[in-house]
């Protein structure tokens, strides 16, 4: 996805949502500004590892109501060995704080810091790549966590995404929430299979969304932002090459990922 292609969807959703794009680039200007002082040429090393990363099959966890069950049937069955072996695992934002719980390390965190901050730094200390996300309502989130969390971010891979106009230093794969966000940056890398956990896209809040925000989310502003997200996916899953399967025990249908139970998924794969 390249900006050229994403700023109609931008724009249409910034006019729905009745949002603030001044707010979005400076929020961006922000998280850039900290990421040019600590190492310019990071990106690079970032977008590779990326790159990497993203070759081979990826589970991706959603902070939906269905996680705690997905996640269980992923890394404690008959095959999680194999899984730890032969997946990347990407955690979206408050999703991390169950990876944190089960001490298991994400290949990739994609967060706009709503999450459990703690557990956040916990995966970017123990090695996951994390991409914070800056948008109109997260400055102040991003200026603390960039500055309690300095060192550790200092010396891990920590780099920024937007949903604006990326400039020279921070990346946008497309997509709005965290969650389909992690998405799109499947598709942008083409990863041969993505299987979904957690992505219920339902009427229900996950008790891991939003955990420790200190601007809780209205639940009919979340859903409005589901109904974006479903629409986009439904919108760009075709740009996607490889296999997809959405895994999640319940909730909606999600256009171009083809519901399967874990068993049948992992049992077909190995």
């Amino acid at each position: 996805m390249n900006w050229s292609e994403w700023k109609k969807n931008y724009y249409q959703i910034i006019g729905q949502l009745g949002f603030d794009i001044e707010a979005d680039e400076q929020s961006a200007e922000l998280l850039e500004t900290y990421l040019v002082k600590l190492n310019p040429a990071k990106k690079y090393q970032v977008l590779q590892k990326l790159k990497t990363i993203l070759q081979k099959p990826v589970i991706i966890a959603g902070a939906g109501p269905s996680l705690k069950r997905d996640f269980s049937a992923i890394f404690s069955g008959l095959y999680s060995s194999m899984v730890i072996s032969d997946f990347h695992t990407i955690a979206v934002d408050g999703a991390t704080t169950l990876f944190n719980q089960k001490n298991v390390i994400p290949s990739i965190v994609v967060t706009d810091l709503d999450g459990d901050l703690t557990a956040i730094s916990w995966a970017i200390e123990k090695g996951a790549l994390t991409l914070i996300h800056a948008h109109g309502d997260n400055q102040q989130r991003i200026s603390w966590f960039l500055n309690e969390y300095q060192e550790v971010i200092a010396r891990n891979n920590v780099w920024g995404t937007t949903q604006c106009e990326p400039g020279q230093v921070l990346f946008n794969f497309g997509g709005f929430t965290d969650g389909d966000r992690a998405i799109f940056m499947a598709f942008h890398f083409q990863s041969p299979l993505i299987g979904l956990i957690g992505f219920d896209f339902g009427t229900q809040i996950g008790e891991y969304s939003t955990l420790n925000s200190p601007i809780k989310k209205t639940q009919v502003k979340k859903l409005k932002k589901f109904r974006i997200a479903l629409n986009l996916i439904a919108t760009f899953h075709s740009q996607h090459k490889g296999l997809r399967y959405n895994l999640t025990y319940q909730g909606q249908q999600i256009s171009g990922f083809p519901k399967a139970t874990i068993t049948s998924f992992l049992r077909n794969w190995f």
